[in-house]
């Protein structure tokens, strides 16, 4: 890419924008995303009106990562791997066998096994109260 004479060379430019170009749009994400979502429950509201829903992520690229959420949507509306209602992060782990049950139109509960060592307190001990108007109500089942 340096010439003889230690300047760049014509076609040099070009390429070197382009390898930028295509490194920041690795890191931002332009991409397109890189999660794979399963769906392993969905529960509409008594009335309707709500979906809550548990399931699995995985993703991140070479970093890595995967975990278990639960999610709490209005009907018709897709769901955001990243609103879960678990955690303090939402790509951590800290969660499984995911469990939900509405209670009546107003109540989700919530059951799940939750990391018990001290890396994970902190991350597992946040937790979304309410959304829409619902009471979210959580047991531990371990």
């Amino acid at each position: 890419m340096v010439g003889i004479s230690g300047g760049w060379k014509p076609g040099s430019r070009k390429t070197l924008f382009a390898l930028v170009i295509l490194f920041a749009s690795g890191c931002r994400g332009w991409g397109g995303g890189t999660d794979t979502v399963e769906i392993l429950s969905e529960r509409p509201s008594p009335d309707g009106r709500f979906i809550a829903t548990s399931f699995y992520c995985e993703g991140g690229g070479a970093a890595g990562y995967c975990y278990w959420n639960a999610s709490l949507r209005l009907a018709g509306e897709r769901l955001n791997q990243r609103d879960g209602l678990l955690g303090k992060h939402k790509t951590w782990k800290g969660f499984g066998d995911i469990k939900l049950r509405w209670i009546d139109d107003s109540n989700l509960e919530i059951a799940c096994r939750q990391a018990n060592s001290e890396a994970y307190r902190d991350h597992v001990s946040e937790r979304v109260e309410s959304r829409h108007g619902i009471r979210i109500h959580y047991i531990a089942t371990n």
